[in-house]
């Protein structure tokens, strides 16, 4: 291929460049989580209550109030779209939050990544989220108050991974399968 060829479809390729993105889904009713074990459990006891007798165990109606929690949660998951930030704006966060010094003049263990771990990761995270767009309180509620340490570290480490490390072709194993079918 000469030179020409490859510069033309380079030019095309960078026309059409897009940062990369991921979702993460976040079920914002981690209660029913709880009321979903409690209803497993349920379910288990009825099974083997069960016997070869003609009295109903009540499974039909816990495996309806399963599948009415899952329903729920499925209804209060919400897929996070994140995008990496452009190199500068990416650097210029980084510089923004630097890593706290300790007495000696060293850097704090947590902030080894070169960042304030306790500003940096929520300033990351409300830079690269995409959808949903949240006013200031709203963000302020949910990371602070409405995710766990859980969610919260998947948005921050999907963000950080988005930003910060390389970016390689997705290979579908479940695709590859169903060709082969």
């Amino acid at each position: 291929m000469s030179g020409k060829a490859t510069l033309k479809s380079f030019k095309a390729m960078l026309a059409e460049a897009k940062l990369p993105e991921r979702t993460v889904a976040i079920c914002l009713r981690g209660d029913l989580v709880a009321q979903h074990e409690q209803a497993e459990r349920d379910l288990e006891t009825a099974q083997k209550a069960q016997t070869d007798s003609l009295a109903g165990s009540g499974a039909g109606a816990i495996v309806e109030r399963i599948e009415a929690l899952e329903a729920q949660m499925r209804d209060s998951t919400y897929p996070f779209l994140l995008r990496a930030l452009p190199r500068h704006e990416f650097r210029t966060l980084m510089t923004g939050h630097p890593p706290r010094k300790t007495d000696d003049g060293g850097v704090v263990q947590e902030d080894a990544l070169g960042v304030n771990r306790e500003t940096f990761f929520p300033a990351m995270i409300r830079a690269s989220v995409v959808d949903p767009e949240l006013s200031d309180d709203e963000w302020t509620d949910l990371l602070d108050a409405r995710l766990t340490d859980h969610q919260f570290q998947e948005l921050a480490w999907t963000a950080w991974a988005l930003n910060a490390n390389e970016i390689d072709i997705p290979f579908s194993l479940a695709a590859s399968r169903a060709k082969r079918d």
